[in-house]
């Protein structure tokens, strides 16, 4: 049988650098090839996401400030994506979260996006942070849970969520079904709170968790490079800054392909949402 693709992430929604910031460190136990696509919807609204080509998956933000991340609550994954990852399939597009969030994208209101989130599909499983200028949300929910949607408070500082339940406790990983990744999660949501605390630039938030906190490959880390088939390796961080349109993507060398930006919009259009790549030394 072969390898399950894994999905195991960060997340994080707060307030810095005067505006409303969401972010992520995206783990994987593959390397994935990822382009980063601008493009424009049928109503003029313009999209920019980050695109995982080996699974369809994507997330990112629109230019009315809306912005999109999810961390994976059933991290068992798709066996569609896995087959497809080691070659025992040739079909690509196998994530129906990326779609998802694609169409979630095309709306122009947070109250539009957040009820296609939960509806279209069956809804974008697994802890959910969505938000424009004006409001931050979280969302929950699983094959076997209900939504929760919840409004956060950026004055309170940062949110953040991992891989086990908030709001639905059996959800994701649990003591009693996978106790060790169960305190991975714990320990990776504590420790990135705490790194992120008193961060006031939105730009120090990332590579603030783009450290590791214990062993060169416990799967406490921030930042992850466990080996084996069933390691987690953190391969790619997302920062949106929706009041500013701004969407950086931090590259970590060796865990991913970069295979460029694609922009779809018309010749004559000027892009509003600004762009910025970069990636970490090489260490």
């Amino acid at each position: 049988m072969g390898k399950k693709l894994l999905r195991e992430c960060i997340i994080i929604g707060g307030q810095a650098s005067g505006g409303h910031v969401l972010g992520k460190a995206r783990d994987r136990n593959y390397r994935p090839h990822l382009e980063i696509i601008r493009d424009l919807t049928e109503d003029g609204i313009e999209v920019v996401y980050i695109h995982d080509k080996d699974t369809n998956y994507l997330e990112g933000m629109n230019s009315e400030g809306i912005g999109i991340i999810n961390a994976a609550l059933l991290v068992s994954a798709d066996e569609d994506a896995a087959n497809k990852f080691w070659g025992r399939r040739k079909k690509k597009g196998t994530s129906k979260d990326g779609p998802r969030i694609a169409r979630a994208l095309t709306f122009p209101k947070l109250s539009q996006v957040i009820k296609s989130l939960v509806g279209y599909e069956s809804g974008l499983k697994g802890h959910t942070f969505v938000g424009s200028p004006t409001s931050l949300y979280s969302i929950e929910m699983t094959s076997k849970h209900n939504p929760v949607v919840k409004k956060l408070d950026p004055s309170t500082g940062f949110d953040v969520r991992t891989n086990h339940g908030e709001d639905h406790s059996e959800a994701g990983y649990t003591p009693a079904g996978f106790p060790d990744d169960y305190v991975s999660s714990k320990v990776r949501k504590a420790s990135a709170t705490a790194a992120i605390a008193d961060l006031e630039d939105y730009e120090e938030i990332m590579p603030a968790i783009a450290t590791q906190q214990f062993e060169p490959e416990s799967n406490y880390n921030t930042m992850r490079k466990v080996d084996g088939d069933a390691g987690m390796r953190t391969s790619s961080q997302v920062m949106m800054h929706l009041d500013r349109l701004e969407l950086l993507c931090y590259l970590i060398p060796g865990e991913c392909t970069f295979e460029g930006i694609v922009d779809k919009t018309p010749d004559d259009y000027d892009p509003v949402i600004k762009i910025n790549v970069k990636e970490y030394d090489d260490e």
